[in-house]
């Protein structure tokens, strides 16, 4: 697949050749680990909730679960909307140890989106969340989250020709037989002829048939492909962030 450059210069002169040059050397994403660009530096906490016609951004005064989400380049909306079913949410740097993580007594753990490839941002992600799941709280992944929670239990991920990207895609919830409207952009996914037993695929798209979602059998772990927060059907998908919520409120009681 060819490379572009995309170039502004005020005064109408480019070097082409050079732009041409910097196209053509581009590696491509593969081997690329992007997430120390764009994870946060330190911890934070996060209580804003979704907005809501004539009132605004709200805010989480009464939480009902704490949840730690791991940063590795996570999207406001997706704080809100986990704010928004009952979490009070600690942000952590992409980095964190799973000591670190679980030493926070969280009902839940989150593990977000982000960009690059997930093979390589799972060198030191995967362990992580290899222990997350092992200690049994109540996990879900999004995107670059989902990638590398498929790598946490056995499977591969792969390159895309072309990847996924646009606010249409059509995903199939197998769990459900219910089709969503959703927002995707990823260049990776998990490849579902590698999933072990013990992995149950979710979801899948209706444009090419690739994986769009997992679920550990018997544990409270899930994650989906694509980007429930970012409304483009325009909530089809929000039922996820409830799922999560239902799993650790059944993890608690149990």
């Amino acid at each position: 697949m060819p490379n572009g450059v995309i170039a502004h210069a005020k005064n109408g002169a480019f070097d082409l050749h050079g732009l041409k040059e910097e196209a053509r050397e581009w590696p491509g994403l593969e081997g690329m680990d992007l997430v120390p660009m764009v994870t946060s530096a330190q911890r934070f906490d996060w209580d804003e909730t979704p907005w809501v016609w004539e009132q605004g951004f709200g805010r989480q005064t009464a939480p009902e679960f704490k949840v730690v989400a791991i940063d590795y380049g996570i999207k406001r909306n997706i704080l809100r909307l986990l704010a928004g079913v009952g979490c009070q949410i600690t942000v952590v740097p992409a980095t964190t140890s799973a000591d670190d993580i679980l030493a926070m007594k969280p009902d839940g753990v989150f593990l977000s989106n982000g960009p690059g490839d997930p093979a390589e941002t799972g060198k030191y992600a995967v362990p992580v969340i290899q222990q997350v799941i092992h200690s049994g709280t109540p996990t879900f992944g999004i995107c670059l989250g989902h990638q590398m929670l498929g790598l946490a239990v056995g499977a591969k991920t792969k390159k895309m020709h072309q990847g996924h990207h646009g606010a249409n895609h059509p995903v199939k919830d197998e769990t459900t037989g219910k089709v969503e409207i959703t927002s995707m952009n990823h260049g990776f996914a998990v490849d579902q002829a590698t999933l072990p037993k013990g992995a149950t695929q979710t979801h899948i798209s209706l444009f090419d048939g690739s994986n769009c979602g997992i679920a550990l059998d018997g544990k409270p772990v899930f994650s989906v492909q694509y980007h429930p927060e970012a409304s483009p059907g325009p909530r089809d998908s929000h039922y996820l962030f409830q799922r999560f919520a239902d799993l650790m409120r059944a993890n608690k009681r149990a």
